[in-house]
């Protein structure tokens, strides 16, 4: 085989051969000696461009891992290692990943923390299907490990080549396009404290035909991985919360040496237990002569004061007392089983035309438990069957006809997920040239299916029916009440008993961890059903000549295609849930699809060169043409220029527009119940990080919740999640983003193999799209200077003085916020500033190589406004845990022989605890306030053994010093996820290649 396809193929090679092919360095692997004398190096197509360059010259920074970088990490999947680059958020590891209804296994992408949504996943520069319903989303850990070649990342200034919705950048999957020979790769790994294991087989095989004119080949990959809880390890068992700081002075400004509130323990939640809390008469956190007024269930179903040894801080949490071990019921990680197949083919025609195909099959299955249902409160009515005497006589002393029990109901069983998700891809294509064009035409078909087990969800009627025991007056047992009784009321409906909870009703007692009987759980809970299905088809067309024709400074480059993409999302929801009538959130079905024809042109255009302080100056445009069947036509455009002022000197640039379009989810999902944490800012308890006294305004805002008739010093002792209503918008229109990027890329002559990059950029995104959360209702309400006649406080419902009982059946205290309302829309906006620096040195060493790569980013801004309508009223992240300034990787490989050896750094800078604008206004809140700086270690070791055995072993460690996460971070959030929290693990594998 000759010419153009051999040509064709070294450009490939050569891409897969440099770590980071915008970078100047990348010309220094080949003077390593690994390809240099083999390799056409004057063609070669990188990420955000589709024509090929000469000199790795693009506008843009891309960021590189390579296949062996990849292997020298030990990943078993590649999401969480995409997410330790500087460029990416931790939004989705599998630690954190277990945080929202569907999402447990999930490993997506975040550029710069803007989103998973305005972040593009591509796989050889091709769309792939997403992961979740109404999202595009692409779930990264169904990608192959073993036949990655590279991935390439690039910030901003791409999305007229790619497509539009690259808001913050894209992340290109390069895998192999051709296998020779026959490979295999068995690993398993154990963390140091606890029992959680993971394992990794593989195997890989191909083999080319046709006198070399074509390559077969497939690979299979499994991983697993053991579900780790929370209390397996000793940080899940310390048991810290805040209290008052008793030592705190009033008289001095609150500061780090004088802070208002302190961590102490153990301690935890006292409102609630496993076997039950009751209070008898009123019960003051302030005031010790009530405490006795509470009382738990032992396990016997006895009852006693509830334990107050030490500090009562409010009226959910003490310290020294009896509380609900909530750690006990959370995991850090989810079981997590993945198998992979994939399949490439590609043959030559002729030596200017070849087809290629692209085959996967992907499967993920993801567990986890988290709490049970709870219930604040059960109603227990005076003739319950269960009531001791001894009970019956305290409330009979109390004169009460209902006893309201607070319960964490972990003997009625866990709550969880087992999620089971299947990718399949096929890519059919053609690809080669005609005359000086070279062109690709592909059909690309994806489709994610998803089934949902919610398990241990709770049919809350038939919990109801169950738990109002009384004895049966002729048989003298114990049934339920609809036994006996056809006109029953659920006193916690306050409707009569439906057929569902009639049916088969197990009575059972609640007094007591342990009462409630296996037999009774399996009648309430059901494990509910929950579909979904994904596809998405894409036809594209592209073609490029790297030299339309000539221009005094060099050749004229030119690109042009068209993509024709359909989405469509659907998903069924267990009938039971979607009504509202289990535990799980009130869900209903909801689907749509969309479609989407764009085309795009890209040129490069040399203007200058061989002048003093001008070797090249080149200038780059593109510009894209969607037209969406759900919000019509959108333009983006780019504009790059390349300034080489020297040969070890050049300067690059970017401005770019990027649009997005509202995915099926944000357009089509019916408004549907959903739960959200609220510090209420009228909430005057001391711990309350949104107390009045914080406002910016305290005036304003006292006299504002005043005004909604809260007195001064009330206390919110409402201790769940607060229901509400979210849900799409089929009236949004795009988000638009500008990004721009100024970079400089060093190569000095006088230093063998260093080269630097440093790249400044900004991206700011306008008309985002999202919903006010709950939070920011509650708070705008009572912080309009206007008063409380605002869009805000129409969202926002309290409950009447006496009190309220939604229909659920959950108690508010008067005053407490029962409800709120939160739809999508395009009003906030949005900005990420930051300056990354890479810096490659690669040299000899004792008769071996090493090389040193830095990778940094340091964050300028992170800037959200929540109404861009009020262009000076924005919350600044830079500093906050979820947005360090300061994030790096430091990766040190050294080879001689047969010997590989690799240790590498993650480095995250100190950080608040609390927001930025927390700490400005007091930044003695709480003690510790900032969370140090961090550095993991981590190494492995290999050894290939001689005379062309093919055998390699290594062994590596994780977390080598077994550095535990910050206080009470458990990377099961987005900011802790930044901190490792499996602990020191290590692993050991071989792989095998003939």
């Amino acid at each position: 085989m000759n010419n153009t396809f051999q040509t064709l193929r070294r450009n490939r090679l050569t891409a897969a051969m440099l770590s980071a092919l915008a970078l100047p360095f990348a010309a220094m692997a080949q003077d390593g000696g690994s390809q240099g004398s083999t390799t056409d190096l004057d063609r070669v197509t990188v990420t955000g461009s589709r024509i090929a360059r000469v000199g790795f010259v693009t506008p843009a920074p891309v960021a590189s891992i390579t296949a062996e970088e990849i292997r020298s990490t030990g990943a078993l999947t590649i999401g969480d290692l995409m997410t330790k680059l500087p460029q990416l958020a931790p939004n989705y590891t599998l630690g954190n990943s277990t945080r929202f209804i569907g999402t447990a296994g999930l490993g997506l992408m975040d550029l710069r923390g803007m989103g998973t949504s305005r972040t593009l996943v591509l796989v050889n520069g091709r769309r792939h299907v997403g992961a979740s319903p109404g999202s595009v989303a692409v779930d990264v850990n169904t990608i192959p490990v073993e036949w990655i070649e590279r991935v390439e990342v690039m910030t901003g200034g791409v999305s007229a080549v790619y497509g539009a919705d690259a808001v913050a950048g894209v992340v290109n999957f390069i895998m192999k396009d051709s296998f020779e020979g026959f490979e295999a790769r068995g690993q398993t790994g154990k963390a140091a404290e606890g029992s959680f294991d993971r394992s990794f087989v593989s195997f890989s095989a191909g083999n080319s035909f046709a006198d070399g004119r074509g390559n077969a080949a497939i690979s299979m990959e499994y991983s697993t991985q053991d579900r780790f809880g929370r209390g397996d390890r000793k940080i899940g068992r310390q048991f810290l919360v805040s209290v008052p700081n008793p030592s705190y002075d009033p008289t001095k400004p609150p500061s780090q040496t004088n802070p208002q509130n302190v961590y102490s323990g153990p301690g935890g939640n006292h409102s609630i237990s496993y076997g039950g809390t009751f209070t008898i008469g009123t019960f003051n956190p302030a005031n010790p002569a009530t405490w006795g007024n509470r009382y738990v269930f032992n396990p016997d179903g006895t009852f006693r004061p509830n334990r107050y040894d030490g500090t009562v801080v409010s009226a959910s949490s003490c310290v020294d007392c009896d509380f609900a071990d909530l750690n006990a019921v959370a995991d850090l990680q989810p079981a997590f089983d993945r198998f992979s197949t994939n399949f490439m083919f590609n043959f030559d025609l002729n030596d200017n035309h070849r087809l290629f195909f692209e085959g996967k099959y992907s499967k993920t299955e993801s567990l986890f438990y988290s709490q049970p249902a709870f219930d604040q409160p059960i109603r227990i009515r005076r003739d319950n069957a269960y009531i001791s005497p001894e009970l019956g006589a305290l409330m009979d002393q109390a004169n009460l006809s209902q006893l309201l029990v607070y319960r964490f109901n972990v003997d009625a069983g866990r709550r969880g997920e087992d999620i089971e998700r299947q990718t399949s891809r096929a890519v059919f294509g053609l690809e080669g040239y005609l005359g000086d064009w070279n062109y690709e035409v592909s059909a690309n078909f994806g489709q994610t299916t998803i089934s949902r087990l919610n398990l241990n969800n709770r049919i809350n009627e038939r919990w109801h029916a169950g738990l109002d025991a009384v004895v049966d007056p002729d048989t003298g047992k114990i049934v339920c009440r609809v036994d006996v009784d056809p006109n029953a009321i659920n006193p916690h409906t306050r409707a009569p008993y439906s057929s569902m909870a009639r049916n088969g009703c197990v009575p059972f007692s609640v007094f007591g961890h342990g009462a409630v009987t296996a037999e009774a759980a399996k009648w309430f809970n059901v494990n509910s059903l929950n579909t979904s299905k994904l596809e998405q088809t894409v036809l594209e067309a592209n073609i490029a000549n790297s030299s339309v024709f000539s221009l005094p400074a060099g050749d004229v480059g030119f690109a042009a295609g068209i993509e024709h993409r359909k989405e469509k999302s659907q998903e069924n929801t267990d009938p039971l849930a979607a009504l509202g009538l289990t535990f799980l959130n009130a869900i209903p079905s909801r689907g749509g699809q969309y479609d989407v024809t764009e085309v795009y042109a890209e040129t490069t255009v040399p203007l200058l060169s061989g002048l003093p302080g001008i070797n090249m100056l080149s200038v780059d445009l593109a510009g894209r043409y969607s037209d969406y069947s759900t919000i019509g036509t959108t333009t983006t455009w780019n504009i790059g220029v390349n300034w080489e002022i020297l040969d070890s000197l050049r300067f690059r640039g970017t401005l770019a527009r990027a649009v997005r379009a509202p995915s099926i989810g944000e357009l089509f999902n019916p408004q549907s119940e959903n739960f959200s944490s609220i510090n209420d800012p009228c909430n005057y308890l001391s711990t309350n990080p949104n107390r009045p006294d914080t406002a910016k305004d305290p005036e304003l805002r006292r006299n504002n919740c005043s005004a909604l008739g809260i007195p001064v010093g009330w206390v919110d002792t409402y201790t769940a999640t607060r229901p509400g209503v979210s849900g799409g918008n089929p009236d949004l229109s795009e988000e638009a983003a500008d990004s721009w990027t100024l970079g400089l890329v060093w190569q000095p002559g006088f230093i063998d193999g260093l080269g630097v990059t440093v790249d400044y950029w900004n991206i700011t995104l306008k008309d985002a799209i999202g919903a006010v959360n709950a939070q920011t209702l509650a708070t705008r309400c009572v912080d309009s200077p206007g008063g409380i006649d605002n869009e805000f406080c129409r969202f926002i419902t309290r409950a009447p003085v006496g009190g309220y009982v939604d229909p659920a059946g959950r108690q508010f205290p008067e005053h407490s916020i029962t409800r709120w309302v939160a739809l999508n829309e395009n009003l906030a906006k949005s900005r990420r500033v930051g300056v990354d620096l890479e810096v490659d040195y690669r040299f000899p060493l004792l008769g071996g190589n090493s090389s040193l790569r830095l990778v940094g980013s340091r964050l300028l801004q992170s800037r959200e406004w929540p109404f861009q309508a009020f262009p000076d009223e924005f919350n600044e992240y830079v500093t906050y845990v979820t947005d360090p300034r300061w994030r790096a990787n430091l990766d040190a490989r050294y080879s001689k022989g047969n010997w590989r050896a690799s240790w590498s750094m993650q480095y995250v800078h100190h950080n608040l605890r609390v927001t930025p604008g927390s700490y400005s206004s007091n930044p003695g809140s709480i003690s510790p306030i900032w969370n140090g700086s961090y550095t993991y270690h981590n190494f492995q070791v290999s050894y290939t053994f001689p005379r062309d055995s093919g055998l390699e072993v290594y062994i590596g460690m994780d977390n080598v010093f077994d550095k535990d996460p910050p206080l009470n971070y458990f990377g099961s959030d987005l900011g802790s996820s930044y901190y490792d929290a499996i602990g020191r693990y290590m692993y050991m594998g071989a792989t095998y290649r003939f």
